[in-house]
């Protein structure tokens, strides 16, 4: 699966969100299942227009651990250094929300549909910038349906959350540069759905 395939299925659960939107069941999109139950159909679908049997061959696995440790209470975005020695290889395992299994496998999380907070932002980007495979796709994902308006205000809210999370993970990783970031092969699709159709504002590689 390529990164085009991946951002067409985002296409499609955010054109369906917009249609549930437009058709007044904005209530029913309660939690992130509601993509990530959309994202597993697309996904299995895409794999088996390939000839690949997904029950016999299993090629999206939700829930999958990390293999780095994480300490999670230690983690504080006002606190890098203590983050950095307390919190980082040490703990439990936590889970990706789902990693494809192709040749080069690809790491997936989710968030939505309301205002996402900006530590679980960090704590997301964390286990994905830590995965030790430059080829492989990280994919952070959201999409937000908590704002009827989704004003100026709402969409700035958004990205600078995002990016003041990223810029944390980046300090507590030691990525200095954006060419070490874009090595990372890091992607973010990130759109709102008020009452007036969907807004992508970020939406590929970051």
């Amino acid at each position: 699966m390529r990164i085009r395939d991946i951002q067409s299925i985002f296409d499609q659960i955010l054109e369906n969100t917009e249609e549930t939107v437009r058709a007044g069941k904005r209530g029913l999109i309660l939690n992130e299942e509601y993509f990530q139950h959309q994202f597993s159909h697309y996904v299995s679908k895409h794999y088996e227009t390939e000839g690949i049997d997904v029950w016999k061959r299993p090629m999206l696995i939700p829930n999958h651990p990390t293999l780095v440790k994480y300490a999670w209470k230690e983690f504080g975005l006002g606190r890098p250094k203590t983050t950095q020695r307390a919190a980082l290889n040490r703990g439990q395992a936590a889970n990706f929300d789902f990693v494809i299994r192709d040749t080069v496998p690809i790491f997936v999380e989710w968030k939505g549909p309301r205002m996402y907070d900006e530590r679980l932002i960090a704590q997301d980007l964390t286990k994905l910038l830590m995965v030790n495979s430059a080829r492989s796709p990280k994919i952070f994902a959201a999409i937000i349906t908590s704002s009827r308006r989704a004003d100026e205000y709402h969409q700035e809210e958004l990205t600078t959350r995002f990016y003041a999370a990223l810029k944390f993970v980046r300090k507590i990783l030691e990525i200095n540069d954006l060419p070490d970031l874009k090595k990372r092969n890091l992607y973010a699709f990130i759109a709102t759905v008020p009452d007036d159709g969907a807004r992508k504002f970020i939406w590929g590689k970051v």
